[in-house]
C-alpha cells in the first residue's frame, strides 16, 4: 500500500459497489414464485478473511442477524460499518446463499498488515521518538485507518503548537505501508522552505543591518519559533545597539507566495519602530507647559529613542524645578497603530522660591569673624523659568548686597530662545587683617617710646626681613570695597554647548591703615602719601604691592581712592552631566577669558584665562568617581581684588585663603551612597593646589603670615580626607557637605552646600 495516506482511506471501498450489486441480483433474479412468497429470513451470518482482527469485533457492528428478514439495505449498511472499523484494506462481495429455511450471509474481508516497524523521514527538528510517542498505532498492531487518521491529527496539532501551523495542509505528506513486510514509513513535511525574506513596515534600519541578525534565512525551514526568536533578536538590535524601541511586529509566511509543489514560500516581516504620537505633561501646577516643552527634544512624529528621552529627562532635572521626573510610554490615540504611542512626562514640582537666614563665624587674621546672611531667591519666577535672587550679608569683616536676575530663554520663537541673559547689581566689601613688622632694623620689639607722654611714631612694614620682628600688639587693617553691575549674554550652539559674552563695570577702593603710633612709610606696599603711581603698571623697584606683597603682577593702588574696573568676558561651556546635584556620568567644561584695558574705560590692563573641567565616571553599582581640574593664568597687572582665591571649599585641609595670579587645582573624589535613597553618602578625596603670584617679591605664607619666597616661585599644598554628604529635601538642600581633611599643618573640618565640584 503506497502513496498518499488519503488513498488508504478509500481502498476498503473498492469492492463495496460490486458486493451490493450481487446482493441486489440475488433478490431480483430469484424464481418468480419467491417474489410472491414472504421475504426470506436470515438463517446464518458469519465472516471470513480475518486473521488478526477478532470475529467478535467485526460481528459487533453487523446488524444482519439470524431470524430477521433479509434486507439489502441492512447488508449495505453492514459493509459500511465493517469498513468503518478501519482494519481492512479491502472488503470482498458478501456471499449471499440460499439455505433451507432462508438465506446465509458471509462477509469477506482483507485485513491491513500487522505493523512491524514505524519509520519517519523529513523530520529535521522534531525527533522520531517524539512523533512516535504522539501516535496510538504501534508495532504489533493491525494498521487501522481510523487510528492513523487520529495520529495524523495529533502530529499536525503538535507541529502547530511548536510554530509550524498554517504552512501546509498536513505535516504527514505521504505514507508507505508495505503489505508484505508491515513496514510503515511516514514522510513528514515540517514547514515550508524559505525562498526570500522581505522586510516591510517602518523599520528605520536598512535590511542590510536587519537581515544578518535574523534566524529566518533563504534555504531554512520556517517556523513560528524562529519568528519568535527573531522578535527577541530585533528587540535586542533596536534597543541595545541603536537605543530604539520596537513598536510593532507582524510577520510570517506570505500566503500568496506558497508553492506546495516545491515546498517553498517567502517570509515577510513588517517591522515598525515606536514613534511618538502625542507628548503629554502632568503634575505641573505652577510651571507653565511651554517652560517644560522647550526642554524636550522628543516631539510628535519622532521615533522613541531611549537616549533622546534620557537626555530630555536630564534637561528637565537640570532646571531644578522638579523633585521628581518620570517618563512613561502609554498606548497612542489610534489602537490600529500600536507603534504610535503617547509619551507622558510625570513631574513633581519642588519649591523653587526660598528665603534663607544664616549666621557664621570664622576666626583668625584671614577669617570673616561673626557674620549673618539673608537671602530671597526663586529660579522659576511665576512658573516662567526666569530667576531672581536678592542677597544680603553683613558682619564684622564682610558685607554684600546683591540683586541677580536670569532669563534662560529670551523671547518665544525658536531663534530667540537660543539666547539667555543674566545680570546683577552688587555692592561688597571685605576687611583683611595682616601682621606688621618693625621697620627698625633689629629683631627685637622695644617698648613704645614717648616724649612728654606722647607716643613717638614707629615705622612698620607688612613684610619682614631678617632683621625685623612681628609687632605683637598691632595689625594692619585692609579694606576692599566694590560697587558694580554685570551682564552676560549666552548663545546656545546645542543642548550641551553655549557661548557666553559678558561685561562688568565696577568701582573699587582699597584702604590700608595701621593704628598709632605705628605708621607705614611711603615706600610700603599699598600705602602712598604722595601722588598715586600709575596703576596700569607695577615695578618691584617701587616696593609697591598688595596684601603685603610687592609684585610686578599686582597694580599699585592709592589707598582710599576709587578705581574703575571694567572687564569683557568671553567663554564657552559644555555640560553633559546626568544630574545637576549628584552627577554620575558626563562632563562639565568651561573656558573663560577676561580682558580689561583703558580702551573700555578701565584703570587696569590685564587678562585672565580660566579652564575648569570636571568629569564623572560611574563605578560599581552606585558609586561615582569624579575628577576635577581648574587652571588659572593671567597676564598684565591685575588689581588686588582680581587675584584668584582658594578657600577651604577647595582646599579642605586648610583654614586659610590662598591667593595667586596663576594656579592649578586638581581634585579627585570617590562617592559611595550609604542608603538606597541616596540621602546619605560617604566621600574619599584628595586636593592639590599649585599657585604663585607672578613677579612676587616676596610672597606671603598664610600659615605663618610671614613673607617668604622669591619672584614667580610656585607653592604647593595638598590634602587627603573623608567626608559625608547629606540630602535634606525638607529644606530644599540637595547636598550638605561635611569634610574632614589633613593638610600639611594638621586637620581641618569644612562645611559646604553642594558638592565640592
Amino acid at each position: 500500500m503506497h502513496g498518499d495516506y488519503r488513498r488508504v482511506y478509500r481502498t476498503p471501498f473498492r469492492w463495496v459497489g460490486a458486493a451490493l450489486a450481487v446482493a441486489v441480483a440475488v433478490v431480483l433474479l430469484a424464481p418468480s414464485m419467491a417474489r410472491t412468497a414472504p421475504v426470506p429470513k436470515i438463517v446464518a451470518v458469519d465472516v471470513e478473511g480475518n486473521v488478526h482482527v477478532p470475529t467478535a469485533t467485526i460481528m459487533a457492528v453487523v446488524e444482519a442477524h439470524p431470524g430477521e428478514p433479509f434486507s439489502a439495505s441492512v447488508v449495505q449498511g453492514d459493509l459500511q460499518r465493517v469498513n468503518a472499523l478501519g482494519y481492512f484494506a479491502a472488503i470482498a462481495p458478501p456471499l449471499i446463499r440460499q439455505r433451507p429455511g432462508g438465506i446465509a450471509i458471509t462477509y469477506r474481508v482483507v485485513e491491513n498488515p500487522v505493523i512491524t516497524k514505524i519509520v519517519f523521514t523529513g523530520n529535521l527538528h522534531v525527533p522520531s521518538d517524539t512523533l512516535l510517542a504522539l501516535m496510538d498505532l504501534a508495532v504489533g498492531q493491525v494498521f487501522n485507518t481510523n487510528t492513523f487518521r487520529s495520529d495524523v491529527l495529533k502530529i499536525n496539532n503538535y507541529y502547530e503548537r511548536i510554530g509550524y501551523g498554517g504552512q501546509v495542509p498536513t505535516h504527514v505528506k505521504n505514507i508507505d505501508l508495505d503489505p508484505a513486510t508491515g513496514g510503515l514509513t511516514l514522510q513528514i513535511q515540517e514547514g515550508l522552505t524559505i525562498r526570500h525574506v522581505i522586510i516591510g513596515g517602518d523599520p528605520i534600519l536598512p535590511p542590510t543591518i536587519i537581515l544578518p541578525v535574523l534566524n529566518v534565512k533563504p534555504g531554512v525551514e520556517y517556523s513560528d519559533d524562529l519568528r519568535d526568536h527573531d522578535v527577541q533578536a530585533l528587540k535586542h538590535l533596536y534597543e541595545n545597539t541603536y537605543h530604539l524601541e520596537l513598536g510593532n511586529f507582524e510577520g510570517g509566511i506570505d500566503p500568496s507566495s506558497i508553492d506546495l509543489q516545491t515546498g517553498t514560500a517567502d517570509v515577510k516581516y513588517d517591522i515598525y519602530v515606536m514613534r511618538v504620537a502625542v507628548v503629554q505633561i502632568t503634575g505641573n501646577t505652577r510651571t507653565k507647559d511651554q517652560v517644560i516643552r522647550r526642554q524636550l527634544r522628543v516631539v510628535p512624529g519622532m521615533v522613541v529613542n531611549t537616549d533622546a528621552i534620557k537626555a530630555d529627562y536630564e534637561r528637565l532635572n537640570q532646571t531644578q524645578y522638579f523633585s521628581k521626573v518620570e517618563p512613561d510610554i502609554r498606548p497612542g490615540p489610534d489602537p490600529r497603530k500600536p507603534q504610535d504611542v503617547t509619551l507622558v512626562w510625570h513631574v513633581t514640582e519642588q519649591r523653587t522660591a526660598s528665603a534663607s537666614v544664616g549666621f557664621g563665624y570664622s576666626g583668625g587674621l584671614t577669617g570673616q569673624g561673626l557674620y549673618g546672611t539673608l537671602g530671597i531667591s526663586d529660579n522659576n519666577l511665576h512658573g516662567t523659568g526666569d530667576g531672581l535672587s536678592i542677597q544680603f550679608e553683613g558682619g564684622s569683616r564682610t558685607h554684600l548686597a546683591q540683586i541677580q536676575g536670569s532669563i534662560p530663554y529670551l523671547g518665544s520663537t525658536p531663534r530667540s530662545q537660543r539666547y539667555s541673559l543674566t545680570g546683577s547689581i552688587f555692592s561688597s566689601g571685605t576687611t583683611y587683617f595682616y601682621p606688621v613688622y618693625e621697620d627698625a632694623g633689629t629683631n627685637t620689639i622695644k617698648p613704645v617710646p614717648s616724649v612728654g607722654g606722647t607716643p613717638v611714631p614707629i615705622p612698620v612694614t607688612l613684610y619682614s626681613n631678617a632683621n625685623s620682628a612681628q609687632v605683637t600688639n598691632a595689625v594692619a587693617t585692609s579694606l576692599s570695597n566694590s560697587n558694580g553691575i554685570t551682564a552676560q549674554l549666552g548663545r546656545r550652539l546645542s543642548d550641551y554647548t553655549q557661548l557666553l559674552g559678558g561685561v562688568t563695570t565696577e568701582v573699587i577702593k582699597y584702604n590700608t591703615t595701621v593704628p598709632a603710633p605705628y605708621y607705614f612709610q611711603s615706600y610700603q606696599p599699598n600705602i602712598f602719601v604722595g601722588p598715586t603711581p600709575n596703576p596700569l603698571n607695577s615695578s618691584l623697584t617701587t616696593n609697591n604691592g598688595s596684601f603685603g606683597i610687592a609684585a610686578s603682577s599686582i597694580a599699585n593702588v592709592n589707598t582710599g581712592l576709587p578705581y574703575r574696573l571694567d572687564m569683557l568676558t568671553f567663554g564657552a561651556r559644555v555640560v553633559t552631566t546626568d544630574d545637576p546635584y549628584n552627577p554620575r556620568r558626563g562632563i562639565n567644561f568651561s573656558l573663560n577669558e577676561t580682558f580689561s584695558a583703558p580702551s573700555i574705560g578701565s584703570s587696569f590692563t590685564f587678562s585672565q584665562t580660566t579652564l575648569d573641567v570636571a568629569r564623572f565616571f560611574p563605578l560599581l553599582r552606585r558609586a561615582t568617581l569624579g575628577v576635577h581640574v581648574l587652571a588659572d593664568t593671567s597676564t598684565g597687572v591685575i588689581p588686588p581684588s582680581s587675584l584668584f582665591t582658594f578657600s577651604d571649599q577647595q582646599m579642605r585641609g586648610y583654614n586659610q585663603v590662598f591667593y595667586g595670579t596663576d594656579a592649578l587645582l586638581g581634585q579627585i573624589e570617590f562617592r559611595q551612597p550609604l542608603m538606597a535613597s541616596g540621602q546619605l553618602a560617604i566621600a574619599v578625596f584628595g586636593d592639590e593646589l599649585d599657585y604663585r603670584i607672578r613677579g612676587a617679591q616676596p610672597i606671603l605664607n598664610p600659615y605663618t603670615n610671614r613673607i617668604t619666597g622669591y619672584p614667580s616661585q610656585w607653592t604647593y599644598f595638598g590634602d587627603l580626607g573623608v567626608g559625608l554628604r547629606f540630602d535634606v529635601p525638607q529644606l530644599g538642600l540637595h547636598t550638605v557637605r561635611v569634610d574632614f581633611a589633613r593638610g600639611y599643618n594638621g586637620f581641618h573640618t569644612s562645611f559646604g552646600i553642594g558638592q565640592s565640584f
